[in-house]
């Protein structure tokens, strides 16, 4: 995916609002947001957003001297999560397909998200999560390679702090299944994306093998990651790709690749629209869940599963 000049306006967003975070002299907020206009000059616009977007972030650490502006955010996420675990534990192993109830949860923690430009009322989606149709649903496909007596090498990219603890759960079931599940974090510090200390911070390395991107990408850009990665990546049977950012650096790229996310952009959303040649308004990135693999045997999108119509509450952050 292709980074556009909706992006640019957004880049300017996520650096006014980090340079906030970092500092609270608006002259320096001032400074941050004029030497983030002139970067926009120059950036590459074939690259996806999460790689031009290290830039930005990059030259905001340098001029503040904040290496994780996120921090406190991020720690945030993962209490406000970890609190909700056993909850959410409890109803995936009730639900009547524990699998499908792993997934729902696993997207609508998605919606933890600082690096976009919504608020979303979590503890909403989350009491309603069960109820919520994916505009996009090839769960079929997905049990079907799961739930086969082969013993899958699954690997799993995940995204944000907070909706870590739902991955794992999801991993709990992905194992219980029988297959081998190894977690993949970010190599450094941006956003609130989950890195191998959070994740040990939340126990994820009791239950599965975690290994680093080798990347502060805010996405999964694989001719920039780890040997270790591309290695990984190339041998595993099933690759679900967490997020916003994991889908915009992996979008085209060819591969057993489920994609599961909640679409909180418009150009996202756009994409998604384009791949899957949509004509009907569905998928707007005003948080629709989707369960995606790309390719002619993915299912075409539910006209009447908008997420707004089951009670979400967004509002724009200035």
């Amino acid at each position: 995916m292709r980074t556009t000049l909706d992006c640019m306006v957004c880049f300017m967003q996520q650096a006014l609002s980090t340079a906030r975070l970092s500092s609270s002299d608006s002259e320096v907020h001032h400074k941050i947001v004029k030497a983030t206009g002139n970067l926009l000059s120059s950036l590459d616009l074939s690259l996806s957003p999460p790689e031009n977007a290290v830039a930005v972030y990059k030259q905001i650490v340098e001029m503040t001297g904040v290496s994780d502006p996120f921090y406190q955010h991020k720690i945030e996420s993962n209490s406000f999560a970890l609190r909700l675990r056993d909850q959410v534990r409890e109803r995936i192993e009730n639900a009547e397909n524990s699998l499908y109830a792993a997934v729902c949860f696993a997207i609508a923690g998605n919606i933890i998200d600082y690096g976009v430009q919504h608020e979303f009322d979590a503890l909403d989606i989350f009491s309603k999560c069960l109820e919520n149709n994916f505009c996009i649903d090839d769960f079929e496909l997905l049990s079907k390679e799961v739930n086969s007596s082969e013993k899958l090498n699954i690997l799993y990219l995940a995204d944000n702090c907070g909706e870590i603890v739902f991955d794992g759960l999801l991993v709990e079931q992905l194992q219980q299944c029988g297959h081998v599940v190894t977690l993949v974090v970010r190599g450094g510090q941006i956003l609130n994306d989950v890195t191998m200390e959070s994740a040990v911070d939340v126990g994820i390395d009791d239950i599965c093998t975690i290994i680093s991107n080798g990347t502060s990408c805010p996405g999964t850009p694989l001719e920039e990651s780890s040997g270790e990665l591309q290695k990984a990546f190339s041998s595993a049977d099933l690759i679900i790709s967490k997020g916003q950012g994991n889908f915009e650096t992996l979008s085209g790229v060819d591969g057993p690749i489920y994609f599961l996310l909640t679409v909180k952009c418009s150009v996202v959303a756009q994409h998604i629209t384009s791949l899957k040649n949509i004509t009907v308004d569905t998928i707007t990135g005003s948080g629709e869940f989707v369960l995606m693999k790309t390719g002619k045997s993915s299912s075409a999108p539910h006209p009447e599963s908008s997420l707004p119509a089951h009670g979400q509450n967004v509002r724009h952050r200035g």
